[in-house]
């Protein structure tokens, strides 16, 4: 009888395993969809980086050579110094309505911002040597550079991107006097490391190739096809127009500004490309409404930009990336 009892019991256990739909999903959930010898680090989040102050651009006492990342918000610009960000990483913001988090890895030197519906954090895992953000709302790990998921609910989907254009603190001080500039400067926390990684089995012949410590600017397709542009793409023209699936992009650089933005436009024949004593306005159209490098139009109307475009070191995208096209 007693042995009855077990053997019932047993089977009532696998019948409900079986019949349970959550049980496959737990498992798949706790998987890695990416290679585990990439992962590194472990699940111990970083402090939470949230409701930020700013200052306004003449009280900031910044390196005119500092890299910063900008996000424009119709009229509001806002500015996030990179060094301000290494302790927290991401950093949860909204304006209005519109709730998102800005997150700079300084390992892969890139800077992408996300919408979101509750905080992201910084998971202390590090995929490729770039930071892997948890998301409060689904606890999905994210690969901030490959913008999608990599373990959690939303594996393989990928987040929703705001554009970041990057510039140099001297453009902002010159051209962006009424921006808002990030305020709380916060003391490294002293494991990140900013040391960049050699990729030893880079095996393109290619002569635009960048150098491993290079910074460059990629904008990636849903298949993660990857077109690349060098600051000195555009010593000589301020401009190329780029056709990407069904997409039509107007990609301006300027070297001595240190910026590089692209535009998604209808017809590349609509726009101008003004006179480089006019920066920060770079595109004219044929109404005559001029717009600037961040993609505010005099109209107050704003250019739409690529979904997933960034810059990072070009030795990341290598490790990210296999598929690459470079300005000839």
């Amino acid at each position: 009888m007693h042995k009855l009892t077990i053997l019932l019991i047993a089977i009532v256990l696998v019948g409900c395993s079986k019949n349970n739909p959550d049980t496959e999903q737990v498992v798949k959930e706790n998987d890695w969809l990416v290679n585990k010898n990439d992962l590194s680090g472990s699940f111990a989040m970083y402090p939470l980086g949230d409701n930020p102050e700013y200052t306004t651009v003449s009280n900031t006492d910044l390196p005119d050579n500092e890299r910063v990342g900008v996000m424009s918000f119709g009229d509001e610009i806002r500015v996030y110094p990179y060094p301000y960000t290494f302790a927290t990483e991401i950093i949860n913001d909204e304006y209005q309505s519109q709730k998102y988090a800005f997150t700079y890895c300084p390992i892969t030197k890139s800077a992408l911002a996300y919408t979101r519906t509750k905080t992201l954090r910084a998971s202390g895992y590090l995929y490729k040597n770039n930071m892997v953000p948890w998301d409060e709302d689904t606890e999905t790990l994210w690969s901030q550079m490959l913008i999608r998921g990599i373990k959690g609910l939303n594996g393989n989907q990928r987040l929703n991107t705001l554009a970041v254009v990057e510039t140099r603190w001297k453009t902002i001080k010159n051209y962006f006097p009424n921006a808002k500039v990030l305020k709380t400067i916060v003391p490294s926390s002293g494991r990140v490391n900013t040391s960049s990684k050699k990729n030893s089995n880079n095996l393109r012949s290619n002569s635009n190739v960048p150098e491993d410590r290079d910074y460059v600017y990629g904008i990636l397709d849903e298949e993660d096809n990857v077109t690349i542009y060098q600051y000195g793409d555009f010593e000589n023209q301020n401009r190329y127009d780029i056709t990407l699936r069904q997409y039509s992009y107007i990609v301006y650089g300027n070297d001595t500004h240190n910026i590089i933005s692209a535009f998604e436009v209808d017809d590349f024949n609509n726009y101008q490309t003004l006179d480089e004593s006019e920066f920060p306005y770079v595109l004219q159209d044929l109404n005559g409404v001029k717009y600037n490098v961040l993609g505010m139009g005099t109209n107050g109307e704003t250019l739409r930009k690529p979904k997933h475009a960034y810059v990072a070191a070009w030795w990341a995208f290598d490790d990210f990336f296999t598929n690459f096209t470079f300005q000839e």
